[in-house]
């Protein structure tokens, strides 16, 4: 092959991948089999195959020359739509140069629309779905009665033809053994139904269709299944022949509403499911009211109900003051509900339900939770989700001498910290602090600062010491700054600070239930550093001051280049930021990307995209979560994704079962040294294991070391089974 075709088909190669995923968008996946699996049914019948390749590529290069985002071409978001105007336009009219010029214009005007629908409906965090080949296909009927030199097909009468042409005589019979198999009529309908969204009435398609499906994804061939026959029942209930529904291409709108709200666009889960048999009726009232209106205008229904029941849907979960119906909505999207629902639940074990902003301790040094949620004095009701801290001694009292005066307390006067970086809202700096055993009850929360971290999210510190707090409404405060001093102020007896976190910046609003991240918690005699923590009565909390040397090893630092060199391989990262600003690790060797977060304190890998034969990907596993900071002996402990770290063989049926239970597990431990704490001139050796079980039994142990000095990371082992790898790290 010479330089020019090289150089050629690389171009070319993003075609390739945007045409396969535009296919597979029908589906909401991005999986390039599946995509090739449906454009092969599309070519059941050659020429409506042509006529949808044509209409995607039209869309696809429009996209590429108009510059648009390249990520987004390569998914197919740009190209599905195209595609369905395509296969439309191809199975309804005679083949004509017209018609293919008229197919070309369709691709374009998808791709425009594609672009508006998404800038206005994404304003509202909704997507697009089939929206353009709806307004367009519709527009294109209408207009072709004014077109003369159009002619209607009657292609699907002449299906034998077509196939024989395109494969010949085994092809045909292999179609009529499919096409007259004995089964159900209500399996029968499924597999039209699903070959229906591509414009075919063929068994053969459905059945490729449903395969591929399957193979894409378990929870959403499930889902289809469920989809579909709870409309099969309705229809049965309201006395309407299902023969019609598979007749007039609409079966298939059950099909996609349940994938995209039982597990695309929201988290698969028993409540997902269990909600379909409220949203699926609807869609099936809204198709037959829908297609009585239609047809006096002589337009298919087509998949306007999916699309109106879909985005009324995601649109009214906006508005939720709370999530009792337990119908979670996709926060990173990854293309198949699978992937979506471990991510979620390994996130929410990770970090809670409301750390997308962390909350940090606001205060330096060790002190005790003297009241925690639900507490049993004044954290009650709308206000039970708050702390009271004290600073303890080894004797567990608060205080030195008698305790008669507020200075005898040993959290009186010190400082309080801005628990994150934000904007102060309300500051109360004048009432006296008062005498022990006093309270004062007008001024219920005493002199207290109010900090902006969020839309809907504010920290509340209280019972602050007079004319204490430097800080005024309006000004900037960054994570970890003097906002005052702890006091007596208020409804308190005793000297402590009040710390809650609410969703509105007045004094005496109800407290949020979110959590406060990295806390070093001893409790009941054990230790643990928390990524998220609700810390109960009587633990002692602390933020860990972090070694300059961890954060030089592990902080990694947009721009910089990192190369680990093993006895026969080595591999260069770079330190990236996406267009969503998240940072990862990218090795170009391999193509491979590990997504990290990293804070004062800690680093936790968060996301994989790659070769797992690759360094980065043992490293990604070995470094899944460091602590800058550590106390002699301490251990950290965390969970992976499912789908990040086993055999895709492995997890097939669990992906069946994942909704409603999770029999695999993965559990990462790393290991701090008993009694070195510092650097000073020898190195620090981490060690960790990762252990995958499966229904509690051990099936596989990885081993891993990390070697760190005064100059960082200096090198990274990971053992399992017979695999050893020991690569040396260099900075760049």
């Amino acid at each position: 092959m010479t330089l020019k075709v090289k150089k050629l088909v690389k171009q070319l190669e993003w075609l390739g991948v945007a045409i396969s995923n535009s296919y597979a968008q029908v589906f909401f996946s991005d999986n390039k089999g599946f995509g090739i699996a449906l454009l092969l049914v599309t070519f059941i019948d050659v020429f409506v195959g042509l006529s949808g390749l044509l209409a995607v590529s039209s869309a696809l290069i429009t996209a590429k020359i108009l510059g648009f985002e390249e990520s987004l071409i390569r998914k197919g978001f740009y190209g599905f739509n195209a595609l369905l105007m395509g296969v439309g336009l191809g199975i309804y009219f005679e083949p004509s140069a017209i018609l293919f010029f008229l197919i070309f214009l369709s691709g374009i005007l998808s791709v425009l629309l594609s672009v508006t629908l998404e800038g206005v409906l994404g304003k509202y965090g909704l997507p697009f779905l089939s929206l353009p080949f709806i307004l367009i296909f519709w527009m294109f009927r209408l207009a072709a009665r004014q077109f003369a030199d159009l002619g209607l097909s009657e292609r699907g009468v002449y299906v034998l033809n077509e196939l024989y042409t395109l494969g010949g005589k085994p092809l045909i019979e292999f179609y009529e053994w499919v096409q007259y198999l004995g089964i159900p009529d209500s399996i029968r309908s499924y597999f039209l139904s699903l070959g229906a969204i591509f414009f075919q009435q063929t068994l053969l398609a459905g059945i490729v269709a449903a395969l591929g499906l399957l193979i894409y994804s378990r929870i959403a061939f499930t889902l289809s299944l469920l989809g579909f026959y709870i409309a099969y029942l309705f229809y049965s209930v309201l006395g309407i022949p299902f023969s019609e529904v598979s007749f007039s291409y609409i079966g298939f709108n059950y099909i996609l509403t349940a994938i995209a709200l039982g597990g695309f666009f929201i988290i698969p889960s028993r409540n997902s499911y269990l909600q379909l048999l409220l949203v699926i009726p609807l869609a099936v009232l809204m198709t037959v009211s829908l297609q009585q209106i239609l047809d006096s205008f002589f337009l298919p229904v087509h998949s306007f109900p999916f699309n109106l029941v879909t985005l009324i849907t995601l649109y009214a979960l906006k508005f939720r003051v709370d999530n009792r119906a337990g119908l979670s909505t996709i926060f990173w999207q990854q293309n198949t509900p699978e992937k979506n629902l471990y991510s979620f639940t390994n996130f929410m074990r990770r970090f809670g339900k409301n750390s997308s902003i962390p909350i940090y301790l606001p205060f330096f040094g060790e002190w005790t939770v003297t009241q925690g949620h639900n507490g049993e004095y004044t954290h009650k009701d709308d206000w039970r989700h708050a702390w009271d801290f004290e600073i303890k001694d080894e004797e567990g009292r608060t205080y030195r001498n008698e305790g008669d005066y507020p200075s005898d307390y040993y959290c009186f006067d010190k400082n309080i910290l801005a628990p994150a970086k934000g904007v102060v809202e309300k500051v109360v700096n004048d009432v006296e602090d008062n005498v022990i055993g006093t309270r004062n009850l007008e001024d219920n929360w005493g002199n207290t600062v109010i900090i902006k971290h969020g839309e809907f999210l504010y920290s509340k510190l209280s019972h602050l010491k007079k004319n204490s707090i430097p800080v005024k409404p309006g000004d900037s405060v960054e994570k970890g700054q003097v906002i005052g001093k702890c006091g007596n102020s208020g409804n308190s007896p005793y000297p402590h600070l009040h710390f809650q976190i609410q969703a509105s910046p007045y004094i005496g609003s109800n407290t949020l239930d979110y959590p406060i991240s990295d806390v070093l918690v001893r409790y009941k005699g054990k230790e643990s550093l928390q990524s998220i923590s609700n810390p109960p009565k009587d633990a002692f909390v602390s933020s860990l001051t972090p070694h300059p040397e961890m954060k030089k090893a592990f902080s990694f630092v947009v721009g910089e280049t990192i190369r680990l060199k093993t006895f026969e391989n080595e591999e260069v990262w770079e330190v990236k930021r996406d267009y969503f600003l998240n940072k990862y690790l990218y090795c170009e060797k391999t193509n491979s990307k590990a997504y990290f977060k990293v804070d004062d304190l800690m680093l936790h890998f968060t996301h994989f995209e790659g070769k797992r034969k690759s360094i980065l990907y043992l490293f990604y596993l070995s470094a899944y979560k460091i602590s800058f900071g550590f106390t002699p002996g301490l251990k950290l402990n965390d969970t992976f994704p499912i789908n990040q770290i086993f055999n895709p063989r492995s997890i097939f049926l669990q992906d069946f079962l994942a909704p409603f239970h999770e029999y695999l597990r993965a559990e990462y431990e790393l290991n701090y040294p008993e009694s070195n704490r510092g650097f000073s001139n020898k190195a620090l050796s981490l060690k960790g294991n990762i252990q995958k079980s499966s229904f509690g039994k051990n099936m596989e142990s990885s081993r891993f070391e990390f070697i760190i000095d005064a100059a960082g990371l200096r090198s990274f082992e990971f053992e399992r089974g017979s695999q050893n790898i020991k690569a040396v790290c260099e900075s760049e």
